[in-house]
C-alpha cells in the first residue's frame, strides 16, 4: 500500500515536471515578432521599487520609455501596457503589480480604450496582457473579465492546452529559451525606429453619441477607489494622436469624471506642437503609435509634467538605485544609437 502510495506521487510529479516543460516549450516567446507579448512576463525582472507604472494600449508602450525618464528626471517606472489592453485588463495589471511587492507613488493611466466595453474581445492581445500575470486571483479574474465565452479559461494557466498545434513551428528557441529568456522591452517600452512609408493625418471629429460603456466606467472606477485606498496618485491621460479615434465629447466626459474624483485628466493632443511633433517623422504609422524619437520629445514633456505636479524622488544621487538604472541607460542608448542608421535612412528616403 505504501509503495503504491509512493509511486502514485512519484507519477504525479512526474506528469507536472512534463507538463510545466511542455507549457514553456510551447508557448510562444515573442522575441523577434509581436514583442509587445513580452512587457507583462519582464515586469517580474524589475527588482528596484518603482515611482511610477504606465497603464494603457499600445500607445502607451509606444510613448513612455522608462528610461529615458529616469536619464531626465531621476525616477524609476515600467509601463504594464499592451495591444488593445482593456480598462479591466490595466486594472488587474495593477492589482498584480502591487500584490507582487510594488507600491508605485503614481499611476499614469492611458484612458483611450476607455471607450471599449463588454463586446470588445481580442483574443491574441488577452493573451499576451494575461498570460504571464504572476498573482493568480488576479490572473483568473482578469481571464474572467476577458475571455470569449468558449475559450477555456484554464488555457491561461497551462498554455500547453492553448499552443499544442505549434509543435510544428518549433525550433531551437523555444527549448533554448524554456525557462529564460533575454529582455526585449526597456522597462516595457518598445524601441522603434520606422516611420510611416505614407502619411495621412485624421483629424479629430465631434460625435453626438460619444459615451464610455459600463464596463469601463465600472473598471475605472475600481483604478481610482484603488489608487485611494493606497495612497497612489493617478494621472488620467491620452497620448499625442493624429488619429480620428478619440471624440472631443470624450476629453468633456473624462474631465467631468476627474473633476468628480479629485483627479487631473490631460489630453497631451494639446501639448503636441510644443513638443514638437511632426507626424511624418516621429510615428511609425500614420500618427498613432509613436518611434524612439517621437516617444522622447513625448517624454521631455510628460517628464516635465510629472516633475511639476507630483512629489517623486530623484533617485540619480542614490548610489543603489543609480547604478541599477544607469545600466539600463547605457543599454538603453547602446540600442539607440545601433538603430539610429534605420531612423536616419529612412528620413532621407522620405517621399
Amino acid at each position: 500500500m505504501r509503495q503504491r502510495i509512493i509511486k502514485n506521487i512519484i507519477l504525479i510529479i512526474l506528469v507536472a515536471v512534463i507538463a510545466l516543460l511542455l507549457d514553456h516549450i510551447f508557448a510562444p516567446k515573442y522575441l523577434d515578432e509581436n514583442q509587445d507579448g513580452r512587457i507583462t512576463r519582464e515586469f517580474y525582472n524589475e527588482k528596484t521599487q518603482l515611482d511610477v507604472i504606465g497603464l494603457g494600449s499600445s500607445t502607451m508602450y509606444n510613448a513612455m520609455t522608462p528610461v529615458y525618464l529616469w536619464g531626465e528626471y531621476g525616477f524609476t517606472g515600467y509601463v504594464r501596457s499592451n495591444a488593445s489592453q482593456t480598462m479591466w485588463q490595466s486594472y488587474y495589471l495593477l492589482v498584480d503589480a502591487l500584490r507582487t511587492g510594488h507600491k508605485p507613488s503614481l499611476v499614469a493611466l492611458d484612458v483611450s480604450f476607455m471607450k471599449y466595453g463588454e463586446e470588445f474581445v481580442e483574443e491574441p492581445s488577452n493573451r499576451k496582457s494575461i498570460e504571464s500575470m504572476r498573482d493568480p486571483l488576479a490572473k483568473w479574474q482578469a481571464v474572467q473579465a476577458s475571455k470569449y465565452e468558449e475559450e477555456q479559461p484554464l488555457s491561461y494557466f497551462f498554455p500547453v492546452l492553448r499552443y499544442h498545434s505549434r509543435w510544428k513551428e518549433l525550433t531551437g528557441d523555444d527549448v533554448k529559451y524554456a525557462f529564460e529568456q533575454p529582455d526585449v522591452t526597456y522597462n516595457g517600452f518598445l524601441m522603434e525606429f520606422k516611420i510611416p512609408e505614407e502619411q495621412t493625418i485624421f483629424p479629430r471629429e465631434s460625435s453626438e453619441d460619444a459615451a464610455f460603456p459600463e464596463k469601463s466606467k465600472d473598471y475605472l472606477d475600481r483604478i481610482i477607489k484603488l489608487c485611494r485606498e493606497k495612497n497612489i496618485d493617478l494621472l488620467l491621460m491620452k497620448t499625442p494622436t493624429y488619429q480620428n479615434s478619440w471624440y472631443y465629447e470624450y476629453d468633456e466626459l473624462m474631465e467631468g469624471i476627474a473633476e468628480e474624483n479629485g483627479l487631473t485628466y490631460i489630453n497631451f493632443d494639446s501639448l503636441a506642437e510644443a513638443m514638437g511633433i511632426d507626424v511624418r517623422t516621429d510615428y511609425i504609422d500614420d500618427g498613432e503609435h509613436f518611434n524612439v524619437v517621437g516617444a522622447e520629445k513625448f517624454c521631455k514633456v510628460f517628464g516635465q509634467y510629472i516633475k511639476d505636479n507630483y512629489d517623486l524622488p530623484d533617485h540619480r544621487t542614490d548610489g543603489e538605485i543609480s547604478s541599477v538604472w544607469n545600466g539600463k541607460l547605457d543599454a538603453y542608448n547602446a540600442a539607440k544609437a545601433d538603430g539610429m542608421g534605420e531612423y536616419k535612412e529612412a528620413i532621407e528616403n522620405m517621399d
